[in-house]
């Protein structure tokens, strides 16, 4: 029993007159806390696209099923045309945000829904910005009212 208490006395206790950490075990360290924050700092970008990514694929079925209802109940084979907002054939020339209708768009929100004007979406404005064509299917979506892209988020 004295050679393995002798081992740990011996090995485990340190250098004698030693006060701190060398130079050498400082830096490595800090340069082990520095990897691992650049891996959670990547890991961190990746969730964060990953999640725009989804919100937006997740909105795009929202409003397009909310188009698809306002169609349906109103008996629509086509949307009708405002002028400004739409081409001739009823397709909408500018993303909009807009839900309520008050900017030329479809009204998919009502903030007072009642039997006859119900509500299609959660929101009077939404996240993204979107574009469709006469028949009520969304063809452009983008992240600002002048259609810039959004990395990874397509129709269908």
């Amino acid at each position: 029993m004295q050679g393995i208490y002798g081992w740990f006395n011996k090995n485990l206790r340190g250098r004698q007159g030693q006060k701190g950490f060398t130079l050498i075990e400082l830096l490595v360290v800090v340069t082990i806390l520095g990897i691992l924050a650049g891996i959670v700092t990547l890991s961190l970008v990746g969730l964060t696209t990953h999640a725009s990514v989804q919100s937006c694929n997740q909105e795009y079925k929202t409003v397009q099923a909310a188009l698809d209802s306002y169609m349906a109940d109103n008996n629509l084979t086509t949307l009708p045309v405002v002028t400004g907002k739409t081409d001739v054939n009823g397709a909408q020339v500018a993303f909009t945000n807009d839900m309520k209708g008050t900017t030329g768009s479809v009204p998919l929100y009502n903030a007072t829904p009642t039997s006859s004007s119900p509500n299609y979406t959660r929101n009077g404005t939404t996240q993204f910005f979107y574009t469709w064509d006469q028949y009520g299917r969304i063809t452009g979506i983008g992240s600002n009212s002048a259609g810039a892209t959004v990395t990874g988020c397509t129709t269908t």
